[in-house]
């Protein structure tokens, strides 16, 4: 093994209630794991496997296992399958409170673009009036839409002595150019959150605000984030799209 590789320690997560068979699914969710691992060079450090029997919660204990492993070798946490996990708002909350107790690091292998970040998100809406979780290709393209309006912002920023002739602005215009400037950077920097809330599957301004609000994220006042705000800010966004 090579020094740069990272490490990993996989947890594949079986169902006896599938149709397909546990071989089957096993087999299909080492391969996901394979193709992470090949994509990132990592190097599998060892797998832990759970069994869900039909009617009966598994106790996790195998995921503590994991996530016990990960901690002493210093590997992500690969999961080989996510998306029927995030059926289950408890379980995504509880595992995104251990990586930050833990202080680990998240993949998924059926879900390249889910984070630990990605992982709170997907709790907290799929919470709200059951909300569905987020997809690897919805969140990507969201992600890639805001990185063309930040990138755009920075390009169209006027660097010192490269200034722009423009029209002298009226003076009132003038005194409002900083404070709008403010507001702008304000709504670009959270346009990434913005973007992975909705992803995750918020679809109105009351969903993003509550996602806001259980995040911790604060609003430009430092106060909670209401339906009106999420819509200005989101409103500022799409101007300079």
């Amino acid at each position: 093994m090579r020094m740069s590789q990272v490490q990993f320690v996989s947890y594949i997560n079986l169902d006896a209630a599938e149709p397909a068979t546990l071989a089957d699914a096993l087999a299909t969710q080492r391969a996901a794991a394979a193709a992470h691992l090949a994509r990132c060079g990592g190097h599998l450090v060892a797998e832990f496997r759970e069994i869900r029997l039909d009617g009966f919660e598994p106790a996790r204990t195998e995921l503590r296992k994991a996530l016990d492993l990960c901690q002493r070798q210093g590997a992500t946490l690969l999961v080989a399958r996510l998306e029927r996990l995030a059926r289950d708002p408890a379980f995504l909350a509880e595992l995104r409170r251990d990586l930050e107790r833990l202080g680990l690091r998240f993949a998924a292998a059926d879900m390249p673009e889910a984070s630990e970040v990605t992982l709170g998100l997907m709790a907290v809406l799929a919470a709200v009036d059951g909300a569905p979780a987020a997809s690897a290709e919805r969140l990507a393209r969201k992600r890639d839409y805001f990185a063309r309006v930040i990138d755009r912002q920075r390009r169209d920023a006027v660097e010192p002595g490269q200034a722009r002739h423009r029209p002298a602005a009226p003076a009132r215009a003038r005194h409002n150019r900083p404070c709008m400037r403010r507001t702008m950077e304000r709504a670009l920097s959270v346009a990434p959150v913005l973007a992975e809330i909705r992803a995750a599957g918020a679809t109105t301004f009351e969903e993003v605000a509550h996602a806001l609000n259980e995040l911790g994220v604060p609003s430009a006042r430092g106060v909670r984030w209401y339906p009106s705000q999420v819509r200005q800010v989101e409103k500022r966004i799409a101007s300079v799209a």
